[in-house]
């Protein structure tokens, strides 16, 4: 009988110290600590926090934004045990997920102390990760994907330009380019929460002048008018005037219609010098 109890509590033991162990690890958490290494501690954010939003990625595995009872927010991979830390954030959301090339990349946007929208580009491939901060404060960016998949522009507005952050082959570039046609950079909100773009604004109303130069050419209905006045004003004055008023007009119609000014914003992206912003790299398995 002795032996028997004995036994069953080794074995109640052995269960507890189990469950005990499992619930460790799962609450274990590692954080940079600044100085190249790590932390290691209890995740609070996993034993107490609340999940703000889960995504998948490219491996079919699973990433989790959190938030501890201390209003910190992370992001933890299933299967790693080292975090990715949103220090900064006052609060946070997962706004796009994207498969570009081998890695996905996820973009978190985030509010900061005097700051309204930042944002976080996370590109992952397994437990490795590229994190770069972004963003001018003001606005939420436009993001698109390249048609092959390859690529991601995420374009903010800057006066009568975008700022351009092309993620590729690893790597974010920043750039300005032109505007295309069509697009406000004045335009507010100047994306959704989808971060999409809420609607081309064609620059054709009233007291839209300014505006053509930035975004599209001024209609080209604007440029017969100054020639009709000539011909309805003098009629006897003299047949040379009648034949050079349709000349001069014609040469602006040749050289300034629409079609040139609206291919040279479409080339510009190909002759764009960019700089490379350094990333943040987090092996999630150390």
């Amino acid at each position: 009988m002795t032996t028997y109890k004995n036994f069953a509590s080794a074995h109640w033991r052995t269960l507890i110290a189990g469950v005990a162990v499992g619930v460790l690890l799962t609450g274990c958490a590692m954080t940079p600590n600044g100085r190249g290494g790590v932390m290691v501690g209890i995740d609070t954010a996993e034993l107490f926090g609340t999940p703000i939003s889960t995504f998948r990625l490219r491996d079919g595995t699973e990433g989790t934004l959190r938030k501890d009872p201390q209003g910190k927010y992370s992001i933890k991979l299933s299967q790693a045990f080292r975090v990715v830390p949103l220090a900064k954030a006052m609060t946070a959301r997962v706004a796009r997920v994207e498969n570009v090339g081998e890695r996905t990349v996820v973009i978190v946007e985030t509010q900061e102390r005097g700051c309204a929208y930042r944002y976080e580009v996370l590109a992952f491939q397994g437990t490795d990760v590229l994190q770069w901060t972004v963003g001018n404060c003001k606005d939420r960016p436009r993001v698109e994907l390249a048609a092959d998949a390859k690529s991601l522009n995420i374009d903010f507005p800057n006066y009568n330009r975008l700022s351009r952050m092309i993620y590729t082959d690893n790597r974010l570039l920043n750039a300005s380019v032109a505007v295309p046609p069509g697009v406000d950079t004045r335009a507010q909100p100047f994306a959704d929460d989808a971060l999409r773009a809420t609607g081309p604004v064609i620059a054709t109303l009233p007291g839209s002048g300014s505006d053509s130069g930035r975004v599209i050419p001024a209609p080209p209905a604007a440029a017969p008018a100054p020639a009709a006045a000539p011909k309805a004003g003098s009629r006897a004055s003299a047949k040379p005037r009648r034949q050079e008023t349709p000349a001069r007009a014609a040469a602006p119609a040749a050289i300034g219609l629409p079609a040139p000014r609206s291919a040279a914003p479409a080339a510009a992206p190909m002759i764009f010098q960019a700089e490379e912003i350094k990333p943040v790299v987090i092996d999630l398995r150390k």
